[in-house]
């Protein structure tokens, strides 16, 4: 059974106010999974099943300095078919850098 999507929004404090590159990746779970925007602040990850998956955004400042932050997402399997139809999640991961 297929879910719709996912939404991934990371919270963070930037004391430097400059530029900074995010990357998400998989680290386990289910092979099927697409992340959107890999590399944005905040993505969305679609083509889900049933099953546990472990994500994790790494953010590089400046210099070159970078913290990782990962979140588990357990994606149960629908009681009901059409309700599989119509269903969204969303989480905050927390990342203090």
């Amino acid at each position: 059974m297929k879910f719709l999507f996912f939404l991934l929004f990371p919270v963070f404090a930037n004391a430097q106010s400059k530029p900074l590159q995010y990357q998400w990746r998989k680290i386990s779970g289910p092979s099927q999974y697409k992340i959107v925007s890999p590399n944005s602040s905040a993505t969305k990850v679609t083509n889900l099943v049933a099953g546990k998956y472990l994500f994790e955004l790494k953010v590089t400042n400046s210099k070159n300095l970078s913290a990782r932050d990962t979140m588990v997402l357990t994606v149960n399997p629908p009681l009901n078919k059409t309700l599989a139809k119509n269903v969204t999640a969303t989480a905050i991961v927390k990342s203090s850098y």
